[in-house]
């Protein structure tokens, strides 16, 4: 890839453009529920109700309630605004949520927190789409964009890395709720302050009210179908690393294996929004997917836990730099009236893989072993590659970014 330095600080130009901090920190505190919700669910009910299988269903419906209806609500917001949507969202949410705090306290019917788990999932807005879109609607045209998008990334991956360990750090050291409400209140407090702050909010969208899904539109497809495939990957990696370790006789030691994978991919973010990339961004897409399909199989290999730890945050490194492409050709190809709901597919598609990988690697790690759910990442891997090779003339019709220069 050929590559020209910026000069300058690239991050410190695009936090100091005007009113960035305003949507930058709500932005992050709101996804932060993310990573914590369905862990926090799973926590609590497991303690209240000792019962993993119903805690494990209701982490799922609450995860499948958000997948479902994001990029619906994402889609309103492109044309009403996301003030209507933060705000109804952060009031639905925080109702459902204590709705089932008090319904899995007092052991309640299940129905009641099957309801209710599913509500709070369905009314989490897509944060990361619409604070993407706030940085499209200011820097649209600018050089600096990509290292927006890849300051979101690194964002994503040190989200996942902490909202985990604060999650269960609060659950397990101070009450088994705890985790959930803190998710609860930063999803209400960061969506509320981002609605309030219109300063930076995209123009809703004019004329005609659109028609069809943004799935239909230019690239979204094919980059919803590598996120799927992707979310298969992390969700079977999850499972894999766990039994791994647990092999190897030190299971304390996954959260730091995974760890390291989300270290490697927030270092490659950090370096591919660094500077400006001559290459075009459909390239960079293919490039990234094809060393993420190839990076995770030495771990077929991986005899010990240095040579796995090893192996994931060399695999990590090709992550962020593929959800960051996969975005600049959204951004590139979809009109600005339809982004938000373009980009919330991505989350959903990453969502469903997520769910399908760590069902998929159970079932293989419970009957043929952690390598067996490593090569159905590897086959996830192979398969987003096939995505995009096949897609690539659709891809294509996102034009390279321009840099000025």
């Amino acid at each position: 890839m050929t590559v020209r330095s910026a000069g300058g600080n690239r991050y410190r130009q695009v936090l100091s453009t005007p009113g960035a901090l305003r949507f930058v920190i709500p932005g992050v505190l709101a996804r932060f529920p993310i990573a914590m919700t369905s862990l926090g669910i799973l926590l609590f009910i497991a303690s209240v109700r000792h019962n993993y299988g119903t805690a494990g269903a209701l982490s799922a419906t609450s995860a499948a309630g958000y997948a479902v209806t994001a990029p619906q609500l994402a889609r309103i917001s492109d044309r009403l605004g996301q003030q209507r949507i933060l705000l109804t969202c952060a009031a639905v949410c925080a109702g459902a949520g204590l709705v089932f705090l008090i319904c899995a306290w007092w052991d309640a019917p299940l129905w009641s927190l099957f309801g209710s788990a599913a509500l709070l999932g369905a009314s989490t807005p897509a944060i990361g789409s619409m604070v993407r879109a706030r940085w499209s609607s200011l820097l649209s045209g600018s050089p600096v964009l990509p290292t927006a998008f890849a300051f979101e990334g690194v964002a994503d991956e040190l989200i996942f890395i902490a909202g985990p360990i604060l999650t269960t750090a609060l659950a397990t050291g101070v009450h088994p709720a705890a985790g959930l409400i803190c998710a609860l209140a930063l999803i209400t407090g960061g969506s509320t302050v981002l609605g309030l702050n219109r300063g930076t909010e995209p123009r809703r969208g004019a004329g005609p009210r659109p028609t069809g899904s943004a799935l239909l539109l230019g690239p979204v497809a094919v980059v919803a179908g590598v996120n799927l495939c992707f979310g298969g990957m992390w969700g079977s990696i999850d499972v894999a690393t766990v039994a791994f370790t647990a092999g190897q006789g030190h299971p304390a030691a996954a959260g730091l294996l995974l760890a390291g994978y989300g270290i490697g991919s927030s270092l490659t973010g950090i370096a591919y929004g660094a500077r400006d990339w001559r290459t075009p961004v459909a390239r960079i897409f293919l490039l990234s997917t094809a060393l993420m399909a190839l990076g995770i199989a030495p771990m077929l290999l991986a005899g010990n836990l240095w040579q796995g730890a090893v192996v994931l945050l060399v695999a990590g490194a090709a992550s962020c730099p593929a959800a960051v492409a996969g975005m600049l050709l959204l951004q590139d190809a979809v009109p600005a009236a339809r982004r938000t709901e373009a980009m919330a597919w991505q989350s959903t598609a990453i969502w469903l893989g997520v769910a399908l990988g760590s069902s998929a690697g159970g079932h293989l790690t419970q009957t043929d072993g952690p390598r067996a759910a490593y090569g159905f990442a590897v086959c996830c891997g192979a398969a987003a590659l096939g995505i995009a090779v096949a897609g690539r003339r659709r891809v294509s019709i996102a034009s390279p970014l321009e840099v000025n220069p």
